[in-house]
């Protein structure tokens, strides 16, 4: 669980999902350098996704990756999705990555993803940008699957393997 979970539920009692996500503490020079990523806990998955969009809105990829407990990639996708915006691309991306893991039997997930709107949008449950609320929505419900599913942001240096993905999808690169 984030500090920020952890710190929103201290603070309301019965909260589910904390309204936004914050980093927790002032975060000083290097930590950014230093984020690592670190496998899920015993019983859980994690989900890693990115989207790439090369001109913004141009050629976008999505790329997802499934690790077990272990570290070890049960399942990875890579994909063209057209002309897109990066914001699309990452909400694409997760969309993907959520059907991927229920298409794995997962039951118990925790997302990670460098897109802090996507993150604050699934956490927040709205997005106040129009043009993504149907992909917002689309991940809201498929997420529902999930006996239990966590969504913490990361930043680029710790979701290096979803980013190389997303930057081969773009490219036309496809890993299914």
């Amino acid at each position: 669980m984030s500090f920020w979970d952890e710190k929103m539920r201290g603070l309301w009692n019965g909260l589910k999902i904390p309204p936004y996500i914050r980093l927790g503490p002032k975060l000083g020079k290097g930590k950014r350098e230093t984020c690592v990523w670190k496998p899920p806990k015993n019983g859980w998955f994690k989900l890693n996704f990115d989207g790439a969009s090369k001109g913004n809105p141009g050629q976008a990829g999505i790329g997802c990756c499934l690790h077990n407990l272990d570290g070890t990639e049960v399942a990875l996708r890579a994909k063209l999705v057209g002309i897109e915006t990066n914001n699309r691309a990452e909400f694409m991306a997760l969309v993907e990555g959520i059907k991927m893991c229920m298409a794995s039997g997962v039951d118990k997930l925790v997302v990670e993803g460098d897109s802090a709107i996507v993150i604050n949008a699934m956490r927040k449950g709205s997005i106040l940008n129009w043009r993504l609320d149907a992909l917002l929505n689309k991940a809201l419900n498929l997420g529902k699957a999930f006996k239990k599913i966590i969504f913490n942001h990361i930043f680029r240096e710790g979701n290096f393997k979803a980013d190389e993905l997303a930057n081969m999808g773009a490219d036309g690169i496809y890993i299914d």
